[in-house]
């Protein structure tokens, strides 16, 4: 199975109207595939905040594959 990261991005805005992209949470999922990652990753983050749904508190699903993962360890 191959390690991917996921994390949950909302974007918010600062008091001048910028927006700024907030990490809500961040996992590391070793899976078979992204598809099963990100699955068993919204899982987990609805379990975590007792929710039904992600997107309440997250806007976007960020992910790194396991080749870009070596790739960012290596530099």
């Amino acid at each position: 199975m191959a390690l991917f990261e996921v994390r949950f991005i909302k974007t918010v805005c600062d008091d001048r109207g910028q927006k700024h992209r907030a990490c809500e949470a961040a996992f590391s999922i070793e899976a078979p595939s992204l598809t099963d990652a990100v699955g068993r990753a919204e899982a987990d983050f609805c379990r975590e905040r007792h929710v039904h749904d992600w997107t309440i508190f997250a806007d976007a699903v960020e992910f790194r594959a396991p080749a870009a993962l070596e790739r960012a360890r290596a530099s």
